[in-house]
């Protein structure tokens, strides 16, 4: 790799580390500029330096108040340079959270958009090559393919290059990974669940519903300590919204006091994108019993009795799911006497 290209990984790295707020808000003045139709599609490229920098002639005078590096300015702008261009945001403020699959950063709306706020979150996801999310193919199994429209892909010569796991397939999958998030959050919010609201989405990037006041954001629940009659209330309002999950075919897949937020003596679940299907992924019972422990154990410290395994098997039995897995037929052998076997007693459980 590139010695400029260790430098970007490095700097990106660093917002893993960063302090929770960066850079208080600036008054700026509003401007107007062309409409945002809808995302381009991902470049291609070896070059990483090319990737990021593509777009930064053409919304060169989206000048932000936010004080990145000079890496991270360019990455900003190539995934964020078209919704200021289509009059979304008027400026990026500071940075929220840095973690290793994608960055938030708190941005000012443009006047022209009517939001019960002034602000927007912008989830901007770290280009592909730097993705650091283990096991993601846990994650995809079951999944349709996306393309940067939310369409499912049917192009016999696009899943091959998936399947090949190319460049070009790469970057349809990085795609994939981020229009699936995006669609996860528009069911969810159309269901009632406490998300933060998608307003839209493109390129490398999602813009969602601010949670915060305007110079503290939403804390994470992890860095908040309830009284006992409070915690109970707000168990019992997270395991509603993993109740309507899973009533909208949905396990969050990593979720836990990291990815609620607290404000105001509410909650909000946020990182869908490892969302995955109870009905399509052979790991769902156990990928959601790993939800509710970790929910449960946080919980437990603020005095909340409960029992983590019954609460996943309540849950999980009320919405007519088996707690024992199907086996894959594809992964049977038919000539294989404990093989069949293992599918009679699946077959014949009820």
């Amino acid at each position: 790799m590139h010695k400029e290209q260790y430098d970007i990984l490095d700097e990106l790295e660093e917002l893993d580390h960063l302090p929770a707020i960066r850079n208080l808000p600036i008054q700026r003045q509003h401007s107007r500029h062309k409409a945002y139709a809808k995302p381009k599609k991902p470049r291609s490229g070896s070059n990483i330096l090319a990737e990021l920098a593509e777009q930064a002639d053409d919304q060169g005078s989206f000048d932000f108040s936010y004080n990145a590096s000079r890496h991270e300015r360019q990455w900003i702008i190539d995934s964020l340079g078209g919704f200021y261009e289509g009059q979304w945001l008027e400026d990026v403020l500071r940075l929220l959270k840095g973690g290793k699959e994608a960055s938030v950063y708190q941005a000012l709306v443009n006047p022209s958009v009517s939001l019960p706020s002034p602000y927007i979150a912008a989830k901007v996801y770290r280009p592909r090559r730097f993705r650091n999310l283990k096991n993601d193919h846990l994650y995809r199994e079951g999944r349709d393919r996306l393309d940067e429209d939310g369409i499912q892909i049917i192009d016999d010569r696009t899943l091959h290059a998936i399947s090949q796991r190319t460049d070009y397939g790469r970057r349809v999958m990085h795609t994939s990974w981020i229009e699936h998030e995006y669609q996860t959050m528009q069911i969810l919010h159309a269901a009632g669940a406490d998300i933060p609201v998608p307003y839209t989405r493109g390129n490398n990037a999602i813009l969602m519903e601010y949670i915060g006041g305007p110079d503290m954001p939403a804390p994470t629940l992890n860095t908040v300590k309830l009284d006992r009659q409070e915690a109970g209330t707000l168990f019992e309002r997270v395991l509603h919204n993993v109740d309507l999950m899973l009533a909208n075919e949905r396990i969050h897949g990593d979720l836990s006091a990291y990815n609620i937020l607290y404000w105001n003596g509410e909650i909000k679940l946020i990182d869908f994108p490892q969302a995955i299907n109870p009905n399509q992924n052979r790991s769902a019972y156990l990928i959601f019993k790993r939800d509710i422990r970790r929910l449960v154990e946080y919980f437990q410290r603020q005095g909340v009795k409960a029992r983590p395994n019954r609460v996943a098997q309540d849950l999980w039995t009320s919405h007519g799911h088996r707690i024992q897995h199907a086996p894959n037929p594809a992964l049977l052998d038919d000539q294989d006497e404990d093989d069949l076997r293992h599918w009679q007693r699946y077959t014949h459980s009820d």
